[in-house]
Order: C-alpha cells, then sequence, then structure tokens
C-alpha cells in the first residue's frame, strides 16, 4: 500500500517528464530535427539514397502537417 507522499512524488515526476513548450517551439521539432539528421546521414552513402528519399519525404510531410517551427526548419537547414 502506497503513502499519500508517494503519490505527491509520482504527480512531480511525471509533471517534470511532460515539459511545456516555449513561445516559439512547436511539438514536432524534435522529431523532425532528428529526421534530418538521419537523412543527412544517409545521403553521404550512394547505396542509401532510396532510403535517404523516404526519409526526406517524412520529414517535409511532418513540416507540412505536423507543428514544426520555423526555428527547427532552420536548424535543419545548417545542419
Amino acid at each position: 500500500m502506497k503513502n499519500l507522499n508517494d503519490f505527491k512524488e509520482e504527480k512531480k515526476v511525471e509533471a517534470k517528464k511532460e515539459g511545456k513548450l516555449k513561445k516559439d517551439e512547436g511539438a514536432d521539432d524534435k522529431k523532425y530535427i532528428a529526421l534530418m539528421v538521419q537523412y543527412k546521414t544517409l545521403r553521404r552513402n550512394p547505396d542509401d539514397k532510396a532510403q535517404a528519399k523516404k526519409v526526406f519525404d517524412k520529414a517535409i510531410k511532418l513540416s507540412k502537417d505536423g507543428e514544426v517551427s520555423t526555428k527547427a526548419k532552420v536548424a535543419a537547414a545548417y545542419l
């Protein structure tokens, strides 16, 4: 059986994990940047061009349909 203090601590941990978005941050920024990093590493190898195109298409679709900030798009351009 749990103590009342244990419930309070669990809620504090959950609140820290969720985190709030900053004013100029999109919900899908991290996913977009991760996809762009993966794309830019795959495109260097001539054998992985087809897979790189698939990853790039996913990133573009995410930028159009998801919540990606302009700062994330600019950051991905400078990778």
